[in-house]
């Protein structure tokens, strides 16, 4: 029975060797070199080398030219036979994931095609057991098992065969099954089930997964520790584990009587071996530094999550590691070598660029933080972090050299040792730690470049990652609306009687400013409003003039202003009017330049932004704008200015409306005659009245959104709107549809 399960395990090992070296295109003849061998070497594209092989062995084959592409180079030393050629032909074929069939055909011609290895199964002709005399790389041939079932027959035959296009299936009910996979796999799965196969076997074919360890380490480890229990005991245990291709279970053949030792053996070796977890506290040198070096020179290649796990705690500074003895020994060791390099070999120069502030204002902020002792305070606390030893969580608690009754880590000596050294250092560095860090800032690059300790460099690191933050912007939009209405109404009489007796002239007149007098008669000239005139001239004149004037303004500014979080935004559009300046002498009188006076929209705004998407704006909104002609010309004219200033919080993307001052004016006058304008009904040909109404409101409309896409979508979609209105365009090109033909 022993036999079997060496064929077996031969056969399996044989075909390892077979698919090893198929990686390798040197085959070793002593024949003479052929005119195909010469063709051959170097690069060959794959159709060039399936027409040599066809042509080679005299076989007809098919293959689509579209489908089939690809290369590959050879370099053969000697001739290849036939048999050699066309096993070559297939492997490379199969390397590019094509393999040959043959296909089913009515007329018994024997045509083989070229086709891609997933579709292979669904292709290939059926063969009889035996039947595998033609030249198809890919094969699928039906097996009757006598002894072992059709399920446990292929569930055997499974790891064999390859992931790629290997299948095997029980047919029915029956004891058929139907392997198919490239020929080299289906003949080692029908010499592995020859030997399976078997009257009264009762072997043992188990599929055990893996919990800890990779199944290839497993199988080598339980190889090595049975050959050498069986030279120990003097008798050999029947029986084998192999591992699966996956690498995620191993496969147990072994008898019954002997397949629970194997599952106890198994369970025993698939565990991991016993990891400390200590803390390391680089005292010099940076921590991403320290911890890139042990990954690289004492990480095993092998290692997995719960054999090595190495963490960089950056609150205190230190490294925390899960491994095993031998590499916190490793580790150790390294520590101390760092630790002891010379003062002068610890001063490397770093550059940090600083890509969204300005480099002044973060070395502004450093330099403060030198100043006070932030930066050497902080690498001092962190260097000085206790070692800490925890044994491994287990199933059980246990107790691991250098640990006291409560599983609490007790220091060694040369633990104590090391902690005391370490925080005596940092104390007769701290006082020199400002000195030993130097920073200077290269405006045209945005660049800082600081030279000191690499733990100090480490903290400069940390500091600008958290300064040097892309801050939002803030678009703000601004409404500012004066509103005026106003009405007035004139009306007056006017009366004039002259009379004239010899040489005396009597004249009686109610005059208000209505008319004038021009060449000796009255007249209104180009008065505004509705006029009357009864003229006698040389007796009397009468005058009515009535005006109403109504007025209703309005005036809109929408600046619009994009700044950045915390930053001050003015905006100034100001109308400045000139005014003379008289300067009187005794005998000369002289006109000069006396200076402006502004009026329009002044506009500052410097926005923070909240929890929430929340501004608090602080703003000043002044609009002014003359009101009237200047009385004189060397006096400006007559401005008004309303102002508006505080500090809100105004959610993101709301309108808000402020200021509303409005200002009310009612006056009624009237000039009348004293005496005759008192009295009723006859007084009112003796008044002048007018009537002013004005009203005048001011309002400022306020709408922030803050703009937090990394791309400016945002901003780009705000912006269409204004240039679309201007006819601008935006620069990006019109993608228009092309006709295909």
């Amino acid at each position: 029975m022993t036999s079997v399960y060496i064929v077996a395990v031969r056969a399996i090992i044989a075909t390892g060797m077979l698919f090893a070296s198929s990686s390798s295109a040197n085959v070793v003849q002593h024949d003479p070199p052929s005119d195909v061998s010469i063709q051959l070497q170097g690069e060959i594209e794959l159709q060039r080398l399936v027409d040599l092989a066809a042509k080679r062995l005299n076989l007809t084959i098919e293959y689509d030219a579209a489908v089939l592409k690809g290369k590959a180079t050879l370099r053969l030393t000697d001739s290849l036979t036939d048999e050699q050629l066309w096993e070559l032909t297939n492997r490379v074929l199969g390397l590019r994931g094509f393999t040959t069939v043959r296909l089913p055909r009515d007329d018994g011609e024997n045509i083989l095609s070229v086709v891609r290895l997933a579709d292979a199964p669904g292709l290939t002709a059926t063969s009889r057991q035996g039947e595998l005399s033609d030249h198809a790389g890919f094969v699928a041939v039906v097996h009757r098992v006598e002894h072992l079932s059709s399920k446990d027959a292929v569930d055997s035959l499974k790891p064999v065969l390859s992931k790629s296009g290997g299948t095997v299936t029980a047919l029915g009910e029956s004891d058929l099954i139907l392997i198919a996979d490239l020929r080299p796999r289906v003949e080692e799965a029908l010499t592995l089930l020859a030997e399976l196969d078997q009257p009264g076997h009762g072997t043992v074919v188990e599929r055990i997964e893996t919990r800890h360890l990779p199944a290839s380490r497993l199988a080598a480890v339980l190889t090595s520790v049975v050959a050498a229990r069986d030279l120990v005991e003097g008798r050999s245990v029947a029986g084998k584990v192999i591992a699966e291709v996956g690498d995620q279970a191993v496969i147990l053949i072994a008898p019954p009587a002997e397949a629970e030792k194997w599952r106890e053996l198994i369970a025993r070796f698939d565990r991991l071996p016993p990891v400390e977890t200590h803390t390391y506290a680089p005292r010099y040198f940076g921590l991403d530094e320290v911890a890139a070096l042990i990954e690289q020179t004492i990480k095993p290649s092998n290692s997995d999550g719960e054999q090595w796990r190495l963490v960089r705690d950056e609150l205190t500074g230190s490294i925390i590691l899960t491994a095993g003895v031998e590499q916190h020994q490793q580790v150790q060791s390294l520590i101390d070598r760092l630790n002891s390099v010379p003062t002068e070999a610890r001063r490397p120069v770093r550059t940090f660029q600083v890509r969204n502030r300005p480099v002044a204002q973060v070395i502004d902020v450093l330099n403060r933080l030198m100043s006070i002792g932030a930066i050497e305070e902080a690498a001092a606390s962190a260097s000085t972090a206790p070692s800490q030893r925890s044994p491994t969580e287990s199933g059980s608690p246990r107790l691991v050299p250098g640990t006291g009754p409560s599983g609490t880590a007790e220091p060694t000596d040369r633990t104590r040792s090391s902690r005391e050294r370490g925080q005596a250092d940092v104390r007769s560095s701290t006082g020199e730690a400002e000195s030993q860090l130097k920073l200077t800032a290269d405006e045209a690059t945005s660049t800082i470049i600081a030279m000191g300790e690499p733990r100090l460099l480490d903290q400069v690191q940390r500091l600008i990652a958290q300064l040097d933050v892309r801050q939002p912007q803030v678009m703000i939009e601004i409404l500012i609306v004066s509103l005026t209405d106003s009405q007035t109404l004139d009306l007056g009489i006017e009366l004039e009687k002259l009379e004239v007796s010899g040489d005396v002239r009597i004249s009686l007149s109610s005059l208000f400013g209505l008319s004038s007098v021009s060449d000796g008669l009255r007249s209104v000239g180009n008065a505004r409003g509705g006029s009357a005139l009864v003229l006698s001239p040389g007796d009397f004149s009468v005058v009515i003039r009535a005006l109403e004037t109504l007025n209703d303004g309005r005036s809109l500014n929408v600046p619009r202003m994009l700044v950045n979080n915390n930053q001050q935004a003015s905006l100034n559009s100001v109308l400045q009017q000139p005014f003379v300046s008289i300067n009187a002498f005794d005998t000369l009188a002289t006109t000069s330049f006396g200076g402006t006076q502004d009026a329009g929209t002044v506009v500052t705004v410097k926005p923070q932004i909240a929890r929430g998407d929340h501004l608090i704006l602080d703003y000043s909104v002044t609009l002014s704008a003359f009101v009237g002609e200047s009385t004189d010309p060397s006096l400006p004219p007559p401005r008004q200015e309303n102002r508006l200033q505080s500090v809100a919080t105004i959610p993101d993307g709301y309108v808000v409306a402020l200021g509303g001052i409005e200002v009310t004016n009612h006056s009624k006058g009237v000039s009348q005659v004293p005496g005759l304008g008192g009295l009723p009904i006859i007084g009112e040909l003796f008044k002048n009245r007018s009537r002013t109404e004005s009203r005048n409101r001011f309002y400022i409309f306020i709408r922030p959104s803050v703009l937090r896409r990394l791309d400016f979508e945002d901003l780009r979609y705000l912006s269409e709107a204004p240039m679309a209105a201007s006819s601008i365009e935006d620069g990006w090109p019109e993608v228009e549809p092309q006709v295909i033909r």
